[in-house]
């Protein structure tokens, strides 16, 4: 890790004229106290989208395959060297110029908001109602960090790690892999996993955690000219997202990093800043096994990086006073992500509207609102569509909007499912069925189209182990006059493949069949 002080002062200076009160592009500003900054803001909660317009006659006819998900690869920590010397792997263009957006500026190994910097602004401590209100935000909220050792091509944008966007990579270039061996590889993981252990967070590295939950992904390896940072450093992320409202950043840690960085580094993303402390994970100072803080420790500010450039101040004096300039690193994280306790209970997901079964004309708008739970915050949820069979969307809901206009829909018969995951890797999925510019075909009876478990399919863990899952079904407590549906809930491990070769029980009639002969049993006894 390096330094920036010194040349600290003369960066803020030379960006006080070209930085502005309104460049920050998802800032919920109220008013703040009389002697402080004229702002508080979120900057990672990111902008409020209450319904994803869908033109269906583009998506099934002129852009048909288009909007289907095609996930990352998966990592191979056995493609690393088989020496233990470390070997720098070669980056894409050392020479090129940073490239750091103008309300950005690096803060040693920490990116903040410029106007966070100057002291004109500061990060609210509370989140807004419209980013409290959305499903998957509640805290505290199970988490998933992804050690990426493989490396891979990356874009260049607000960050989102399940699809490899980064506010901090060069746009579209290969991101160099570690150049240690996986043994090295291995020691590391371990080291971090301790780090976190006492929290509600998993990490992964064997298999890369599926785009629909939200995690935080390092990447180790490779050099501070891989990304648009200016200045040397051991490390960096993103920093002054709070709370850990962003729930999908991309941080690094260049070369051989030593475990405690790459640890630093994904807690600068979660919201703490620097400290003192030669024993503290936090801290520039000492070297070797450190820890999270169990207590407040005073803030490493101007020692560190400069007056005035804490990100997260007022949330740290939520836990550690007023005016205190220390920070209370298990404190904070436990308010993210709670405790390390097994989650055994898999998301729930009804349909609000339409109704199962709805027949519509030709060229129809219909409004698609489904309500998703879960007993903790950072579940995440992705919306598929089926014309005639075929899959023609297949999207993360990222935006946590849960709400679609599907517009001009083309005529066929289309499966809506909503396909909800936490991170004990349960899945839940709900399918309705809707008919447009068709007739549903006819029924008998009241059959209905029933619920079913399904158990656990083996797969790649963080340790590459297999667990046995959790036959729960709560979407029968879903919302009041959600539409019926094809109800699932499958605990599975590591990526979407699984093995194919789960057990799953049918209740579609047998309930009403099994309850008629329990009566028809127990009137002839009483007769008896």
């Amino acid at each position: 890790m390096s330094k920036h002080s010194m040349g600290l002062s003369k960066i803020l200076t030379a960006s006080i004229t070209v930085v502005g009160l309104g460049v920050l592009t998802s800032a919920t500003a109220v008013a703040a106290g009389p002697d402080g900054p004229d702002e508080l803001f979120s900057p990672f909660e990111g902008d409020a989208v209450e319904v994803h317009q869908l033109d269906m006659q583009k998506i099934v006819i002129e852009e048909r395959g288009q909007h289907i998900a095609v996930p990352p690869p998966q990592p191979d920590l056995s493609l690393l060297g088989d020496v233990d010397n470390f070997a720098a792997q070669p980056s894409a263009d050392p020479d090129k110029p940073s490239e750091l957006p103008d309300h950005l500026i690096q803060i040693g190994e920490v990116v903040q908001y410029k106007d966070v910097a100057l002291g004109l602004q500061q990060v609210s401590p509370y989140p807004t109602d419209a980013y409290a209100e959305k499903p998957g935000n509640e805290y505290p909220r199970k988490h998933t960090v992804f050690l990426n050792f493989n490396g891979g091509v990356l874009i260049k944008g607000a960050d989102n790690s399940a699809i490899n966007k980064s506010s901090l990579a060069r746009h579209n270039e290969m991101y160099p892999g570690y150049g240690g061996s996986e043994a090295n590889a291995l020691a590391k993981i371990q080291a971090v996993t301790e780090d976190l252990s006492p929290l509600g967070v998993r990490v992964m590295y064997a298999s890369r955690p599926n785009q629909t939950v939200p995690y935080t992904m390092c990447m180790i390896g490779g050099s501070w000219t891989d990304t648009t940072i200016d200045s040397p450093a051991g490390g960096v992320a993103p920093g002054t997202d709070c709370e850990a409202r962003g729930q999908r950043h991309v941080v690094y840690a260049f070369g051989d990093s030593a475990s405690s960085t790459i640890s630093q580094e994904i807690a600068h993303a979660w919201g703490l800043d620097h400290i003192l402390g030669f024993d503290m994970i936090m801290s520039y100072q000492g070297s070797g096994n450190k820890d999270f803080a169990s207590e407040c420790r005073t803030l490493c500010e101007e020692q560190c990086q400069g007056p005035g450039t804490i990100g997260c101040r007022l949330t740290h004096e939520k836990y550690c006073g007023v005016g205190s300039e220390e920070q209370w690193d298990y404190e904070e994280l436990g308010f993210i992500f709670g405790t390390n306790e097994e989650d055994t209970e898999p998301p729930s997901v009804a349909f609000i509207s339409p109704e199962d079964g709805a027949m519509l004309d030709a060229g129809s708008d219909v409004s698609v609102q489904v309500d998703v739970s879960d007993n903790y915050g950072g579940y995440g949820w992705k919306f598929t569509i089926a014309q005639d069979g075929e899959v023609v969307f297949d999207e993360v809901d990222y935006d946590r909007a849960a709400t679609w206009a599907l517009n001009k829909l083309p005529a066929g018969v289309y499966d809506l499912t909503i396909e909800a995951e936490d991170h004990n890797d349960h899945i839940t999925t709900k399918t309705i069925t809707i008919y447009v510019g068709t007739e549903a075909p006819a029924t008998t009876g009241d059959s209905d189209s029933g619920d079913s478990d399904s158990g656990a399919s083996d797969g790649g863990t963080s340790d590459g182990t297999a667990s046995a899952g959790d036959d729960d079904d709560d979407d029968d407590d879903a919302s009041a006059g959600s539409s019926e549906g094809t109800d699932t809930a499958i605990d599975t491990m590591g990526d979407d493949k699984g093995c194919g070769c789960h057990a799953s029980s049918s209740r579609t009639g047998g309930t009403a069949t099994l309850a008629l002969l329990a009566g028809l049993m127990l009137f002839r006894r009483r007769r008896s």
